[in-house]
């Protein structure tokens, strides 16, 4: 990777869709890093703070502030992904829909 280190990634909801996402990041691990999760389900988002050992945030502006990414992965409901794309842009923050 021209710099030098892993692309630091968070996903952002933690339902069914998620399951591929994590995938491609395990399988891409040399570039990338999983960084931290993000959910609105407090139980969700335990289990895979849990499995991934990563911070966990039930808000988006709470992840965007609070960690320093390249990537965000959004696996919300469609309809919320303009809205979510436009928080991680005006953060600086790449994302992946």
């Amino acid at each position: 990777m021209s710099q030098g280190r892993k692309l630091r990634i968070a996903v952002v909801g933690c339902g069914r869709i998620s399951k591929n996402h994590f995938g491609a990041i395990a399988q891409f691990s040399s570039d990338l890093e999983l960084a931290a999760v993000c959910d609105i389900d407090r139980s969700s988002l335990a289990q895979h703070v849990s499995e991934y050992g990563v911070p966990g945030f039930e808000r988006l502006e709470e992840l965007l502030a609070e960690q320093k990414l390249d990537l965000v992965s959004l696996c919300t409901p469609s309809g919320l992904h303009a809205e979510q794309a436009i928080h991680a842009a005006n953060a600086g923050v790449h994302v992946i829909s």
